[in-house]
């Protein structure tokens, strides 16, 4: 029997945290007709979300994701709390504040104090662990790890990671939300530490690092190489269907050769300590890898966000064709 996804309703969505991520899951999440109540521990941030959202609607819009008739009543579905207890209705919370353990608990200390013995609680988190999140709560079963990309109200990307007590109810709960949003949701079959998509890009990552760091390129020259090759086909096949494509026995006569020469450091790149050090936050602030003027940022994020929903109409596209 198919089980019947969520649909919005009258109990709200809670969301904790209103950073770019949280401000992209909201905005996904009213685009679908869900009511959200949302809390931010820095008031302004909070009442700054509604500027970013408003224009993510739009812009939703605009592109035809949504139909304006759905957005817009947006404001009315969207509250704004002053504490955790604000949440007490929701039947399902989004947690999505900063990498911090500590900070997660003690939300989570507060959170179950106030919501219902079933409202799920999903973490945003990269890579912690479920089961980790899960250690000393009174309904462990109701944690679930919700991996959103971004920008989180247009990318179809969806992590879904139950922890060792993490229910069938949850999962399903989790899952169905994510389908209602329009995402195609990756539910693992266990918890790891960074999960599915984190756990390749930094072996990725590791390895560019390792090449530049190695005099083997520059910066520029390994990222085009891995747009012009990686980048090319990664829309429309993974690594295992890419093998398929074109042809499976020659990639087990490079790896005999080529896996005991890749990189398999355990310490973060000099080069990328070097940049946090430095205060390098990319186009945020004009300063990464490469160097930006504030035109040249915002014409980078503009070109980004318009790549992001060409790839969405061209996945829809052939979603049609193969299943994918």
């Amino acid at each position: 029997m198919t089980k019947k996804k969520p649909l919005p309703g009258r109990e709200p969505v809670g969301l904790i945290g209103l950073g770019l991520m949280g401000q992209g899951i909201a905005s996904c999440l009213l685009a679908r007709g869900f009511h959200v109540v949302a809390y931010n521990r820095t008031a302004s941030r909070a009442q700054a979300s509604l500027k970013h959202i408003g224009h993510a609607l739009d812009e939703l819009a605009r592109r035809k994701v949504v139909t304006r008739a759905a957005v817009a009543d947006w404001r009315k579905r969207y509250t704004l709390t002053d504490s955790i207890d604000g949440l007490r209705d929701c039947f399902f919370v989004v947690e999505t504040v900063k990498e911090d353990l500590a900070l997660k608990r003690e939300i989570y200390d507060q959170l179950e104090s106030a919501v219902k013995a079933r409202t799920v609680i999903a973490s945003n988190t990269s890579s912690i662990p479920i089961t980790v999140l899960q250690k000393g709560r009174r309904h462990p079963e109701r944690f679930i790890g919700m991996h959103w990309g971004e920008p989180a109200e247009i990318m179809q990307y969806l992590e879904i990671i139950p922890g060792e007590a993490t229910s069938r109810r949850t999962i399903e709960l989790t899952k169905g939300i994510g389908e209602v949003c329009g995402k195609m949701p990756t539910v693992l079959n266990c918890d790891i530490r960074g999960f599915i998509s984190n756990r390749l890009m930094y072996a990725m990552l590791r390895e560019a690092f390792h090449l530049v760091e190695a005099g083997i390129a520059d910066i520029e020259t390994v990222d085009r190489s891995y747009r012009n090759d990686m980048g090319w086909w990664s829309t429309i096949a993974g690594p295992f269907r890419w093998m398929d494509l074109t042809g499976v026995p020659a990639y087990m006569a490079v790896m005999e050769d080529l896996l005991p020469e890749l990189d398999n450091s355990a310490r973060v790149p000099k080069l990328m300590r070097a940049m946090t050090k430095s205060g390098a936050l990319g186009i945020a602030n004009q300063k990464g890898f490469y160097k930006y003027t504030k035109a040249e940022a915002a014409k980078w994020e503009k070109v980004w966000v318009n790549f992001t929903y060409d790839i969405r109409g061209l996945a829809e596209k052939y979603q049609k064709q193969v299943k994918f």
